[in-house]
């Protein structure tokens, strides 16, 4: 892979880990199947980081079987410090868009908060 195109991806995955929102992104590594190639190991960046959410995805993977490199987009879900997801990838070795489903660890934050204790005192006058 050329200089040219890893500076593409790496500008591209900051891109995406840039907090939209007031939403912090999230980080995580796996593993992916992707049909008609077999497994790779990767590392993503979700459009959050909360738990028990449906996120976007980008990622970048490489495959086991043949060594090429696959930046990926997807949709996934995040639970507690995990993920699965669905995505689309380019393979440069192949030269051709493929598919896969992935799961593995992710830096999750639990962001429901219990409601404030409520004082019997402040309703007084």
């Amino acid at each position: 892979m050329s200089l040219k195109k890893l500076t593409l991806i790496a500008a591209i995955a900051a891109t995406l880990a840039t907090p939209i929102a007031q939403a912090d992104a999230g980080v995580g590594a796996g593993i992916t199947y992707v049909f008609g190639q077999g497994f790779a190991v990767g590392v993503k960046v979700f459009t959050n980081d909360e738990e028990d959410k449906g996120v976007g995805s980008f990622g970048l993977d490489y495959m086991l079987g043949s060594g090429a490199w696959r930046p990926n987009v997807g949709v996934g879900y995040l639970g507690d410090s995990i993920y699965g997801d669905v995505n689309a990838g380019y393979n440069y070795q192949t030269g051709g868009w493929t598919f896969g489903v992935g799961a593995g660890g992710a830096d999750t934050e639990d962001k429901t908060t219990a409601p404030a204790p409520v004082d019997p005192d402040a309703a007084k006058f």
